[in-house]
């Protein structure tokens, strides 16, 4: 595992404006940080990474590949890469409706600096094969 703060994370998300705060957010924490505005354009980049990917954190709701279809590619492509879920639907809607398994880590949007940068420490300290 890399130094604390010296991961690289890729945020996916449609909307531009919670991309670039989730960025900022991470980038001051020390991490290294690529975006993507949807699940096509995050697997691409996650295809010809030069370096590896720590985390994906990603919107559930996004047109073409969503999150829950993102996460599955990358839980079966990228073994190692963890996902962090978020999205402004509340979590209950999101498990009822079977977006998001139970056991994934999920961020309710909108979220602050703090809640961002605690559940993204919480998901790396979970070693990646479980």
């Amino acid at each position: 595992m890399t130094s604390p703060g010296r991961e690289t994370m890729l945020v996916v998300d449609d909307e531009e404006m919670v991309r670039r705060l989730a960025a900022r957010i991470l980038q001051g924490e020390g991490y290294h940080v690529m975006v993507a505005g949807g699940g096509e354009e995050a697997i691409r980049l996650l295809q010809r990474a030069s370096q590896r990917i720590d985390l994906v954190v990603t919107d559930v709701a996004m047109p073409g590949i969503g999150g829950r279809q993102l996460g599955d590619t990358i839980f079966h492509c990228w073994p190692r890469v963890r996902v962090l879920f978020m999205s402004g639907f509340p979590a209950h809607r999101i498990l009822e409706e079977g977006a998001l398994d139970p056991a994934s880590p999920f961020l309710q949007k909108p979220f602050t600096r703090d809640q961002l940068t605690r559940k993204v420490k919480g998901v790396l300290a979970i070693p990646p094969d479980q």
